[in-house]
């Protein structure tokens, strides 16, 4: 095998193989089951036999160079019924049209929140894929073997009733004791240029409620625990708002939604309901509709869910048609239930040592500007960063192919960067949160289901100590890489098992990337509101990290924001943070779409106890023997 360039010049791979007429199908077909996707020989040129020099070692000049043209098909079309369909999920879920199936998912901007949906959508035609098969075969040509048919019965359909366990990130919630805990809301709020019809937004609303069941959960507190139940449909019905700002000029409507906004934000109940609320906002230039929802009962992915099912039932709506949503998946009930299981498992109990150690790590606080006792929402502040369309297309997309990366490893590269500059320390903790949907449990699917399955976990990044690029990003790639389950597991050890792991250290910074929301917020009728949603979470509220950065994709930018408080940091030291971050971002990026040639690193072989400074040895010894 053997580094060629390809027609738009980048490096890619070329086997040659002797006899001349081997089968080079079946021999790709074999690495497949053994080597990642990126390791397959992209080019294939069979020969009579290898050139060999005097020494009786093979002449790499002297091998042919492959036909390109004839083996780079610019679009492989689906040739199955299982294909075609999955290119057709693929293009729905990516936005991008005429999807091949050698094309890369994740080359093509997808991640592990599109995955879900993707799942979701198969799931719809009574198919079932796992999130793993799709990261170690994420093309359409290779997933098609690994798509199932769904076992069992189908998940029950009607109204869940009676309680629910409490999820780890549910108890973390109520072990917090936040002040006034009714108001710790996530929101959306959505702009109608031609207006939304206020009987289908309620019929919709209601029809959601109904068919979401975590949008119908009441929490109380009996003998010092907290008791989650679902009320029945008739206890909970949606009562829509109606506001008309008719002519008000834009200064005056910013303020008058603000206030609304805010007034609506703390009006919920988790003790009685409901925990959805929404408002209508009608203006001369359309319609704003506030859609609020208690954190309890919804994270970043079933918002995806939710936006999705909401588009769908109210054009049923606007038809006078019943409103029918695709099946339900196993529900949050089910899913507590099984988490319970799983805390007593020995697959759990394997990862306890890892989470003990870091938890032992010890980490210096961050600086701060100013000491204060406490915390408050209130006096909370941001600074945003963003980038152009064409950077953030890169960190997307061909950014990853260097070290096979996904957008955390080089997000995370970049703040532990940006951190060791400023703190001089190179270990660094972070609160990290993942959607918490992994796979352990076999034969639940939860990827339709709403409700807070949120996993946060803290990782511990042990910078190089040097300013070498690659060695920063393949440190914080196999740091990522060791954390088990995507950290879903350090919750359930605290939470759920019987050792009940100890408390340990809360890092001073906290990171979530939330994804790309553009194509579920924005559709044929509906678009993201520029207005003000109001304080999602109440100003007397404690806030838990000193910073608090949160990543999105939003018009096509990545935008990066960092909360902070007033009272600990003066606003210009938060602000020269994000210049340092964006230029280390920026930075990163230009190495990986400059760089030629590809590294790997441990985990992208199968070898578990495989150590970075021994595959340096082996990739040296393997360039030493070719020579």
């Amino acid at each position: 095998v053997a580094a060629v360039k390809d027609n738009a010049g980048n490096t890619a791979l070329c086997a040659y193989v002797t006899p001349e007429d081997a089968d080079t199908e079946s021999l790709k077909s074999a690495l497949k089951d053994t080597l990642p996707d990126y390791m397959i020989p992209a080019y294939w040129v069979t020969m009579d036999e290898l050139p060999v020099t005097a020494n009786g070692k093979v002449d790499r000049k002297a091998l042919p160079q492959p036909d390109i043209e004839a083996q780079s098909a610019a679009y492989k079309a689906p040739a199955t019924e299982m294909e075609e369909l999955l290119a057709a999920i693929w293009q729905d879920v990516l936005g991008i049209p005429d999807i091949g199936i050698s094309d890369n998912f994740f080359t093509l901007g997808g991640d592990s929140i599109k995955g879900i949906q993707m799942a979701s959508r198969l799931n719809q035609h009574g198919l079932k894929l796992e999130m793993k098969d799709l990261f170690q075969h994420p093309t359409i040509e290779e997933l098609v073997s690994y798509v199932e048919r769904t076992e069992g019965k189908e998940a029950d359909q009607g109204p869940v009733e009676g309680e629910a366990m409490l999820t780890p990130i549910q108890r973390w919630f109520f072990d917090r004791k936040f002040t006034n805990q009714h108001h710790w809301n996530q929101s959306v709020m959505l702009h109608a240029p031609k207006g939304f019809d206020p009987i289908a937004v309620e019929k919709t609303l209601q029809a959601l409620t109904e068919h979401h069941d975590a949008l119908r959960m009441v929490y109380r507190e009996e003998q010092g625990d907290v008791i989650q139940a679902f009320q029945t449909i008739d206890e909970c019905k949606i009562s829509l708002e109606i506001v008309d700002l008719y002519g008000s000029d834009e200064d005056m409507l910013k303020s008058q939604i603000k206030v609304l906004a805010d007034r609506l934000q703390s009006s919920l109940d988790i003790n009685n309901g409901p925990i959805v609320k929404a408002e209508q906002y009608r203006t001369e230039k359309g319609d704003h509709l506030l859609i609020a929802i208690h954190h309890l009962a919804v994270d970043g992915v079933s918002w995806r869910i939710l936006l999705q099912d909401f588009a769908s039932g109210y054009l049923q709506a606007e038809k006078q048609e019943d409103i029918v949503f695709p099946p339900k998946t196993n529900s949050f009930k089910d899913w507590g239930e099984e988490l319970l299981a799983f805390s007593q498992s020995e697959q759990l109990s394997k990862q306890a040592d890892y989470w003990e150690q870091i938890d032992a790590e010890h980490i210096s606080p961050v600086p701060k500007d100013h000491e204060l006792e406490k915390r408050l929402v209130k006096h909370t502040s941001s600074v945003i960063s963003e980038l152009s369309e064409e950077e953030t297309k890169h960190l997307l997309t061909d950014v990853h192919h260097p070290y096979g990366t996904e957008i955390n490893d080089l997000l995370l590269s970049a703040l532990g960067l940006t951190m060791e500059e400023w703190t001089k320390q190179q270990k660094i903790g972070i609160n990290l949160e993942g959607h918490g949907r992994e796979d352990i449990i076999p034969n639940v699917n939860i990827s339709r289901t709403v409700g807070w399955f949120t996993a946060q976990y803290p990782v511990v990044l042990d910078m190089p100590g040097e300013r070498d690029l690659s060695a920063v990003i393949k440190t914080v790639k196999e740091g990522l890489r060791r954390v088990p389950d995507k950290g879903i597991g350090y919750g359930i050890l605290r939470y759920l098992s019987e050792s009940k792991q100890k408390k340990g250290f809360t890092p001073d910074i906290s990171f979530n990337y939330l994804g790309q929301f553009d194509s579920e917020v924005k559709t044929e009728f509906f678009e993201p509101s520029s207005y003000d949603m109001g304080r999602q979470v109440s100003e007397e509220s404690e806030a838990l990290y000193a910073l608090s950065f949160s990543g999105m994709v939003r018009n096509n930018r990545f935008v990066i924001s960092c909360s902070y408080n007033e009272k600990e940091y003066d606003r210009s030291t938060v602000e020269e943070l994000m210049e340092r971050f964006k230029d280390n971002l920026l930075l990163l990026i230009r190495h990986c779409t400059e760089k030629e040639d590809k590294e790997f690193t441990p985990s992208d072989f199968s070898a578990e106890d495989l150590e970075m400074d021994e595959m340096g040895d082996i990739f040296d010894m393997l360039e030493e023997n070719l020579k």
